[in-house]
């Protein structure tokens, strides 16, 4: 009982999650010395022995477990887990099959490349880490409901983008032409909806509407007619910056920060609990 304690106290200790967390950079450091054609072998024996510091790991927390069911509950455990085995079987595959580790276009070269996932068990290590994928894990309800009115206003857009500006002679735009690379922004809804995220990003999208002014639609009798009129380019334009870039994404912002709140607000009151729980158990037995 005084070990398995022991044990606990070696798992919830500070120096033990700083030791883990400086294993992990070190090793995702190695990974990228060894991108490097003139990389050192001793990088390699160095990526062995973190392995071995993470499988203990996994076994030093199995031991500390309070019960089976608590810990095959806990998904940070299958986190750790197959993080783990996506550093294990790049090296069992090497040690059948040398040939594949000189081989880039192998599967095995892409499972050796998976390896830099393991920087990802840093969140493990660190709690505010923690508290951030518990935030997003939240938020994930109210953020696909987010994304289905974005989708929905943006396919309204795309549309109306299609019907007004395809093949309205943007390839005669005095300082542009239309080329494979640089399609016609409004050539389907595919492309639009593209052309819509490319303007949500701030990408250029004051020059997509200025390619669009002034421009002539040409007739089959060889006569021209005006495009739409500029102030129509500028109001979808400006319409749709504000709405993407400023009302939706401000959506989103506040989903996560009410999330982000209500997840604080419950690990206080675990805290608040466990510290009661520890007076409790350290207060006096009273006598009779």
């Amino acid at each position: 009982m005084n070990q398995l304690s022991s044990v606990r106290r070696l798992v919830e200790s500070e120096r033990f999650n700083a030791f883990i967390l400086v294993a992990i950079i070190i090793n995702s450091l190695l990974i990228g010395v060894q991108t490097y054609d003139d990389a050192p072998a001793f990088v390699h024996y160095i990526q062995l022995v973190t392995l071995f510091i993470f499988f203990f790991e996994i076994i030093i927390r199995w031991l500390a477990r309070e019960s089976s069911r608590v810990y095959l509950t806990d998904l940070w455990n299958y986190f750790d887990i197959a993080i783990f085995a996506f550093g294990v079987v790049p090296e069992i595959i090497a040690i059948f099959d040398p040939a594949a580790e000189s081989d880039q276009n192998s599967i095995w070269a892409t499972l050796r490349i998976l390896r830099i996932v393991q920087l990802t068990r840093s969140i493990r290590a660190v709690d505010e880490l923690r508290m951030l994928v518990a935030v997003l894990l939240k938020s994930i309800r109210s953020l696909s409901y987010i994304a289905v009115l974005f989708l929905l206003i943006m396919y309204i857009y795309a549309v109306v983008g299609v019907t007004l500006f395809k093949n309205r002679e943007y390839a005669k735009s005095e300082h542009l032409q239309l080329t494979v690379s640089n399609p016609d922004p409004y050539g389907d809804v595919g492309e639009a909806f593209f052309t819509l995220f490319r303007i949500m990003t701030g990408e250029d999208w004051t020059d997509l509407r200025y390619n669009l002014l002034n421009n002539e639609y040409t007739n089959k009798d060889g006569s021209t007619t005006p495009n739409v009129s500029n102030t129509v380019v500028t109001i979808f334009h400006v319409s749709w910056m504000i709405t993407a870039a400023y009302l939706l994404m401000n959506l989103v912002v506040g989903a996560i920060v009410n999330n982000f709140q209500l997840v604080l607000d419950a690990r206080r009151a675990q805290e608040e609990e466990k510290k009661k729980l520890k007076q409790g158990n350290s207060s006096p037995p009273k006598t009779a």
